[in-house]
C-alpha cells in the first residue's frame, strides 16, 4: 500500500511538473510521452497555433505527434467530427483524458497518417496551406529536439480583443467575394509580411500602426473592386440582358472605366468609406 502511495505521489509530481512547464513556455514533449504512455495520467496538450487564430492541440503517443480531430476539423470547415472519425483508420485513433480549460475532457486525437486524410477530404482553400504548416513547422518542431518552444512572447502583446477585432475587419473586406477564403488567407499573409512576424508567431501592440496601414491599403483594393463588380452586374444586366446591347463593345467600356477608377486610387485621391476607415480607426487606437 505504501508502495502504490508512493508511485501515485511520484506519478502527481510530475504531472504537474509538466503542467507547469507548459505555463512557462518550454514543453519537453519526452516528458509528455511518457506520461501519456500512463492511462491514468491526464497531460495538458501541447497548443501550436495556425494564422494566428487557431489553436491546434497535440499529444505525443508513444514518440509520435497526435493531433486533435476537433481542432483539425474546425479549420477544414468539417462540421460532423464523430461521423469523421468512424471514416479513419481505427489504429490512428485515441480517444485520451486531456486537461482543458474546462477542465477534465475526452478528446479525440487522430496520428499523423489519419491527419492526412483529413486534409485531403477538405475542398477548403486553408487545406493545402495546413498541410504545408504541419508538415514544415509543427513536425519539425518536434522531432528536431524532441520538445516544442513556444514563440517567445514579446511585451504588451496582442490581446484577444486585438485579434478578433483584426479578424473582423479582414472579414469584412473579403467576406463577399466567391473564393474568400483565399482572400483572406491572402490578407493574413500580406499582414505577416509587413510586420515580419512570421506564422506561428503572434502580433504584438507596437505592430497594430503597421497593420491597420496595410488594412487601409488592402480595403481600398478590396472596395474599389467590390464597386466595379456591382457596376458591371447592375448595367450588364440592363444594357446587355434586357435590352440586348452588343457584349463586346459594353466590355470594353467597363475596362476602360475600371482603369480610370485604378488610376485615381493610385493618384490617392480615392478615400475610404466611412464604414470601411471606421472598424480600421477602432482596431488602431483599440476604442470598445
Amino acid at each position: 500500500m505504501v508502495a502504490k502511495n508512493s508511485e501515485a505521489r511520484k506519478c502527481s509530481n510530475t504531472n504537474r511538473a509538466s503542467i507547469e512547464n507548459n505555463r512557462e513556455g518550454n514543453i519537453d514533449m519526452k516528458s509528455v510521452a511518457k506520461l501519456s504512455q500512463n492511462e491514468n495520467a491526464i497531460v495538458a496538450p501541447v497548443t501550436f497555433n495556425f494564422h494566428g487564430d487557431h489553436d491546434v492541440r497535440i499529444k505525443v503517443i508513444d514518440g509520435e505527434p497526435w493531433f486533435c480531430l476537433a481542432d483539425a476539423a474546425s479549420i477544414l470547415a468539417i462540421k460532423n467530427v464523430s461521423q469523421l472519425s468512424s471514416q479513419l483508420d481505427n489504429k490512428g485513433i485515441s480517444k485520451t483524458y486531456t486537461l482543458t480549460d474546462g477542465g477534465k475532457q475526452q478528446l479525440i486525437f487522430v496520428n499523423e497518417p489519419n491527419l492526412y486524410r483529413v486534409i485531403f477530404r477538405s475542398n477548403k482553400p486553408d487545406a493545402k496551406q495546413f498541410q504545408d504548416w504541419v508538415f514544415n513547422v509543427v513536425l519539425p518542431a518536434i522531432r528536431k529536439t524532441g520538445r516544442y518552444e513556444h514563440p517567445i512572447i514579446r511585451e504588451n502583446e496582442f490581446t484577444a480583443k486585438d485579434m478578433r477585432n483584426l479578424t473582423h475587419i479582414i472579414r469584412l473586406m473579403t467576406g463577399n467575394f466567391n473564393y474568400n477564403a483565399s482572400w483572406s488567407a491572402g490578407v493574413w499573409y500580406c499582414l505577416r509580411k509587413a510586420t515580419g512576424v512570421k506564422s506561428p508567431g503572434k502580433f504584438c501592440a507596437s505592430d497594430i500602426p503597421v497593420i491597420a496601414d496595410e488594412c487601409r491599403r488592402i480595403a481600398g483594393i478590396t472596395g474599389l473592386l467590390h464597386r466595379f463588380m456591382f457596376d458591371v452586374e447592375t448595367e450588364m444586366i440592363k444594357r446587355v440582358v434586357r435590352h440586348g446591347e452588343d457584349v463586346g463593345p459594353f466590355l470594353e467600356e467597363m475596362r476602360q472605366k475600371f482603369l480610370d477608377v485604378l488610376r485615381e486610387e493610385q493618384s490617392g485621391s480615392l478615400a475610404l468609406r466611412e464604414f470601411e476607415e471606421l472598424p480600421i480607426n477602432k482596431f488602431q487606437h483599440r476604442i470598445n
